[in-house]
């Protein structure tokens, strides 16, 4: 089964990539930043590259990242194991990388503001009744059917949307609807090879950018976009195929 056209942006939208190399960085217009206040990131763990990037676009916005594990303990105790099995293992050029994300971590959050909250249904709407033109960022790990309704909710209030959807062969007609139903016009798809392939040969796992009035350029859409990149750069990357003749 190939996917319908509804996940197929309908234009060539300009785009940047925001966030660092393969997992971790996303395709959106830097516009989209620009004109957002705020960004409320769901799904961080120990991975805020996009939000140090959306900080250094627009200095003047707030960003509130919510994440069921994340803090301060968790960070350094996660890194301190992680430092002690490279050790172990003379692993020395990792050791750099773990202790630069403690540091990291501690001067960010003068910045971003962390809490360690699952986002469940219900949710969306309290956190976000106060703010406008706010930037979603999703990746929750299969959670993000439960607050589709909420997004829907409060789209009026949306400049931009990031959302990662798992188990897409088991929620298709899910995701079709959303995107159906959603005010903000696609503008990119990209399969995330983590997930790995349905038994049709399709992607598990994809990434979805949604923009309000974004900016058109001319020619087809050509996919995967020029700045796309492998999530996992050592494993083959994923294409997705589109059934052509038909919604």
């Amino acid at each position: 089964m190939v996917f319908s056209l509804i996940f197929k942006p309908k234009n060539k939208y300009s785009l940047d990539r925001i966030g660092k190399e393969n997992d971790g960085g996303y395709l959106i217009n830097r516009e989209s930043i620009f004109k957002s206040n705020f960004l409320l990131s769901f799904g961080i763990f120990d991975d805020w590259s996009f939000e140090k990037s959306f900080k250094k676009l627009n200095k003047n916005s707030e960003i509130y990242c919510y994440d069921d594990v994340i803090s301060f303990n968790f960070i350094l105790i996660r890194s301190i194991k992680k430092i002690i099995i490279d050790l172990l293992n003379f692993k020395f050029n990792n050791i750099l990388k773990n202790l630069n994300l403690i540091i990291d971590y501690i001067l960010i959050s003068n910045k971003i503001k962390f809490f360690k909250k699952k986002i469940t249904d219900g949710d969306i709407p309290i956190i976000i009744q106060n703010l406008d033109k706010v930037f979603l960022k999703i990746d929750i790990e299969g959670s993000e059917y439960k607050i589709l309704e909420d997004i829907l909710k409060v789209q009026n209030k949306l400049s931009a949307l990031i959302i990662e959807f798992h188990d897409v062969d088991k929620n298709r007609n899910l995701i079709e609807k959303f995107i159906k139903e959603i005010e903000l016009e696609l503008t990119h798809i990209h399969p995330n090879n983590y997930g790995g392939l349905d038994k049709n040969g399709d992607p598990i796992l994809i990434e979805l950018s949604f923009e309000r009035s974004p900016k058109i350029l001319e020619g087809e859409i050509i996919l995967p976009n020029i700045l796309d990149q492998k999530n996992n750069p050592k494993i083959e990357d994923i294409n997705i195929r589109f059934n052509e003749n038909k919604l």
